[in-house]
């Protein structure tokens, strides 16, 4: 049988590429445990941030990596849970929270600081072997989009749609 989305067309664009972001996702959850790595999937890049830069405020963890600021408490909920980060309040700023990586945290990032010449070899492999060398395009479709955000995009193809009105 014929995947439904496919035969729908561009329109499902997001649909497919959540579709793929839950295929690496899955293959995180199953491969972790190899490398000893606990962090969840979707808050590595806090955990990477974290480790290069050190202790941040939440907002400013979510302004570098473009997440959300609701998402960003969530994972740091669930990375303080897992004793990987702890937070104190900004003695600059008391309205601000800081967040750093506690002793575990640390060996937790250098863990995934190892694991990534597997994970880079096999993304390059499944890039070839679908002949999509897509990770450049996908940055200049994203910077695309902080130029002009799609819903202005469709907005202007709605009034060319209604006659210029």
């Amino acid at each position: 049988m014929d995947d439904f989305i496919h035969s729908q067309g561009l329109i499902w664009l997001p649909h497919i590429l959540r579709r793929l972001a839950d295929h690496f996702v899955q293959a995180c959850d199953a491969v972790f445990p190899e490398y000893g790595i606990v962090v969840p999937p979707r808050a590595v890049s806090t955990v990477h941030l974290l480790h290069e830069g050190g202790p941040r405020a939440v907002t400013d963890i979510a302004a570098t990596i473009g997440q959300s600021h609701p998402q960003i408490i969530k994972w740091i909920k669930r990375l303080k849970e897992l004793k990987l980060v702890q937070t104190r309040l900004d003695p600059a700023d008391r309205r601000r929270t800081l967040v750093s990586l506690t002793p575990a945290g640390r060996r937790q990032a250098k863990l995934l600081l190892e694991a990534r010449s597997s994970f880079i070899a096999a993304y390059e492999k499944l890039l070839g072997e679908a002949n999509a060398q897509v990770f450049e395009q996908l940055w200049r479709v994203e910077g695309a989009l902080k130029e002009s955000a799609f819903a202005d995009r469709i907005m202007v193809e709605r009034t060319k749609e209604r006659g210029g009105q």
